[in-house]
């Protein structure tokens, strides 16, 4: 007990919380102190004012731009100044350039304009051409056919297979996760990554350093060169106030020789295949994609790697897939970013959820829906489709958890079904509608993914792996307990208190 404590008190991240909190704690005594001692107070009076204006004009969802006029109207000395902390969306100019020329110079590859009008031809569902002509014209990735398409319900499924692809590679290997953390998963891994590195195959791995602030020894990156492994650590955590720190690299990408490619909710750490226990039994999904739609996850892996490094330029030729796959379905892999026009994960929920006829079946980890997605639910139900959406009965994040269920009585009394997967902690995100579609990603319901996060998502339409998704939807209700109408009444007036208290700065935690 005592060295667990030792070991948490000394963590990386209880020290970066420690000076950035006494960082904050200093620059409000020195606001205070200017304000109320100098007599400064109306300089920052006018900058929360400004900042009001500002933030009224950008375009913003309504509950984010919410928050911060609340900030600054309330707290009109320290809001201002607070927005330009935390609210305002920058990672630095040379980084911010350099991944917006690559977005640009590969939005229109001619052979991205045939792949799409082939998927149009193949599509028989309006619905689908629809959601599929929207993610292309606004991320230029298009909907490919021959994919062959493998669907792992848990991550032991995942990992098993995941080590013998690995085994295999003979060009290159790309890793970008959220979360590497040392232990049998990783080792087991690494071991790989080292043995094929001195074979010759460009092995190249991205982590959000916040993400593995506390799975991974401080600057990884470093100790991976040093081994051979090309490496970054993305947004690496400063030990100072900036506004880069709100934005992290949710994405999940393993892309093997471009041929073989994984995505979905599993980071490479021993508690996403069980092997730790931390919140009951961890629940999750991963994808396997053979064939041509593998080019846009080794796409958007090099998105990343190219804002990451000093790389000018990237022939995107040398990683088309050489695999033959067999046709299932058309797949269609799009990324979502802070810095893009429209919030692309968000929409294409919405699509979905917009153009279902009989059910809309969602698994997230954390149900904080702005106002649109949440009348987009409740609307779908009151119009009699089955909506039913399973979160987790075990928390890993308290304050997050209360803050979805605060959610729960309103969707309840529309007519969606809520459930919590009782065994532990559900950390897919996954949608399934109609027997038609389905979106599996990295994406969650909150406004973290949507608007801070650079995430992933593929869209599946008329794919066989549709079934067994919804063979694992049909577990996952198995194991769940309903949520009725009127069981939040049966919790304390100081829980109440605390989830909405949660729920009214959601958008800005």
């Amino acid at each position: 007990m005592v060295r667990k404590l030792f070991k948490i008190v000394t963590s990386r991240l209880v020290w970066s919380i420690f000076l950035i909190a006494l960082e904050l704690f200093l620059m409000g005594y020195l606001v205070f102190w200017a304000s109320y001692v100098k007599g400064y107070y109306l300089y920052f009076y006018l900058l929360s004012a400004a900042v009001t204006i500002f933030v009224l004009t950008r375009n913003e969802n309504p509950s984010y731009k919410v928050v911060w006029i609340a900030l600054a109207s309330v707290f009109p000395t320290f809001g201002g100044i607070l927005y330009l902390i935390f609210g305002n969306k920058k990672i630095g100019h040379r980084a911010e350039r350099r991944l917006q020329d690559y977005i640009n110079s590969h939005l229109t590859l001619s052979r991205d304009v045939k792949e799409m009008e082939n998927a149009r031809r193949l599509m028989t569902n309006d619905e689908d051409v629809r959601m599929a002509n929207y993610i292309y014209n606004m991320t230029g990735l298009p909907a490919y056919d021959n994919t062959e398409v493998y669907y792992y319900p848990t991550g032991e499924d995942f990992f098993a297979d995941v080590f013998g692809e690995l085994e295999k590679a003979e060009k290159y290997i790309f890793i970008e996760y959220f979360i590497i953390g040392k232990g049998e998963i990783w080792d087991k891994t690494l071991d790989i990554l080292k043995r094929k590195t001195k074979e010759g195959v460009d092995v190249r791995v991205i982590y959000d350093d916040m993400g593995s602030i506390n799975a991974i020894p401080f600057q990884y990156d470093k100790t991976l060169r040093q081994m051979g492994i090309k490496a970054y650590a993305f947004n690496p955590v400063k030990i100072h106030v900036n506004p880069r720190i709100n934005f992290r690299d949710h994405r999940k990408i393993l892309s093997i020789d471009g041929n073989v490619c994984y995505t979905g909710g599993l980071n490479l750490s021993d508690e996403y295949a069980n092997r730790t226990i931390r919140f009951g039994y961890w629940k999750d999904n991963a994808i396997k994609l053979k064939g041509d739609a593998c080019f846009s996850l080794t796409r958007l892996f090099l998105e990343t790697w190219l804002s990451l490094t000093r790389e000018k330029e990237i022939d995107l030729e040398c990683y088309l897939p050489s695999y033959k796959a067999e046709n299932d379905g058309l797949v269609q892999v799009f990324g979502a970013s802070p810095f893009f026009p429209v919030q692309m994960g968000e929409n294409a929920y919405l699509n979905i959820i917009n153009s279902a006829k009989k059910y809309i079946w969602i698994a997230t980890p954390y149900l904080i829906p702005d106002d649109k997605l949440l009348s987009a639910l409740s609307m779908a139900a009151e119009s009699g489709i089955d909506v039913r959406i399973v979160t987790p009965n075990y928390p890993d994040k308290v304050q997050v958890h209360e803050v979805t269920r605060s959610n729960y009585e309103s969707l309840i009394m529309s007519g969606v079904k809520i459930y919590e997967f009782t065994p532990g902690f559900v950390h897919s995100k996954m949608f399934l509608s109609d027997d038609s579609r389905a979106i599996v990603g990295t994406t969650n319901l909150d406004y973290r993914s949507f608007f801070l996060h650079f995430e992933l998502s593929v869209a599946f339409y008329g794919s066989s792996v549709l079934s067994p998704i919804k063979e694992d939807f049909d577990k996952i209700f198995s194991l769940s307990k309903e949520i009725r109408a009127g069981d939040a009444d049966k919790i304390s007036i100081i829980r109440k208190a605390f989830r909405y208290f949660y729920k009214l700065f959601s958008p800005a935690l």
